[in-house]
């Protein structure tokens, strides 16, 4: 009996050791989680705010849904998107072309909105998961308002007519497409998806290789004149 009560408390002493151990693994182990939890929510963080100086004209966000605010210009990105771009250099290079699209088109729509007397009420952008872009943009146009149905019809022939004679430099194609959408939306209300962005970004690219080889030319030109 006394063998049998030596080997229980030692069965005892050694459970209860057993078990102080597990304890404090386990604590290490949720606490080394935690750390690497909020390492991660940290590094994400500073990552986004990094993406964020890349459209410093709209509020940048990190979230599942386009902005539904009634006002206001924002850009929202997908987390799981935002893993993706750290963990993959090709993704991280095409989604920051489409941020910095998502700030070229933002410029764009308000250069031209002050040209043809448009108010942008909001643009909110959102690029999911998947590196897809949407957009919903809500424009008004007071003066427009105040013609009445000839002269805005004839408002509307003139602006086709004057974006068609400079339909050739890329510039003019993505203020277009901007305007056409305008034209024929209802309510002011101009969708963008992934298509016409994408379309946005080859035509400013190619206005910029253009504006470069221009340049380009001139300073040829005038090193030659020197020269003579």
């Amino acid at each position: 009996m006394e063998i049998t009560n030596n080997y229980s408390n030692y069965v005892t002493q050694s459970m209860a050791g057993s078990n102080a151990a597990d304890g404090t693994k386990k604590k290490e182990t949720e606490k080394t989680q935690e750390t690497t939890g909020s390492s991660k929510s940290k590094s994400t963080a500073d990552y986004a705010n990094k993406l964020a100086k890349l459209v410093p004209s709209v509020k940048f966000h990190v979230g599942n849904a386009c902005v539904s605010d009634k006002s206001g210009k924002s850009l929202t990105v997908n987390p799981k998107l935002l893993e993706k771009m750290q963990n993959d250099p090709q993704k991280e290079k095409d989604m920051k072309d489409m941020i910095k699209g998502v700030e070229s088109m933002s410029k764009l729509a308000e250069s031209l909105a002050k040209a043809t007397g448009w108010t942008i009420v909001y643009q909110h952008s959102y690029i999911d998961e998947n590196g897809k872009y949407h957009c919903r943009m809500q424009t008004r146009n007071d003066g427009m308002l105040k013609l009445s149905d000839k002269l805005r019809e004839e408002r509307k022939e003139n602006s086709k007519k004057l974006l068609e004679r400079s339909k050739e430099k890329a510039a003019d194609r993505a203020e277009q497409l901007l305007m056409d959408k305008a034209e024929n939306s209802e309510d002011g209300i101009i969708y963008l998806n992934d298509e016409d962005m994408k379309t946005i970004m080859e035509t400013i690219k190619e206005d910029a290789t253009e504006q470069t080889a221009d340049k380009d030319t001139m300073t040829v030109g005038a090193n030659l004149d020197l020269q003579v």
